[in-house]
């Protein structure tokens, strides 16, 4: 069982602006950026799943916490299928990461004044 991961590159940049300009952890904007990915209605394509591996180091504990079941039963559910143990850590959390990551930084440059307000209130259509 694999129990660490690498973002991307992109990934890692898009942590570090907006974690020094807001104070906050990679911990915590991964979990962030997963929701946002999972709330998405875009269903992946291959490259989604073909991202470099050059970001930050993160293990599965750091990412999902106590809540793993419920990170992986989140995704289940949005993809509709069955998803192994080894498929859902690190390739669907891995893919998820990177996407919402886009989404993230996305969320904090059209709105930085109201990002705390906005990612507040990111489930309400989770």
């Amino acid at each position: 069982m694999i129990f660490k991961l690498r973002t991307s590159k992109e990934t890692m940049e898009i942590f570090q602006e907006i974690g020094n300009s807001l104070y906050l952890q990679p911990f915590i904007l991964a979990k962030i950026a997963i929701a946002l990915s999972i709330k998405s209605k875009k269903n992946f394509q291959a490259e989604d799943f073909k991202t470099d591996n050059d970001g930050l180091e993160l293990n599965r504990q750091t990412i999902t916490g106590d809540y793993d079941e419920l990170f992986k039963a989140l995704i289940i559910s949005r993809h509709n299928k069955n998803i192994e143990d080894s498929e859902y850590f690190p390739k669907y959390i891995k893919a998820h990461l990177d996407r919402g990551s886009k989404m993230l930084l996305s969320e904090y440059r059209y709105n930085p004044n109201n990002f705390y307000r906005n990612i507040l209130n990111l489930d309400a259509n989770i």
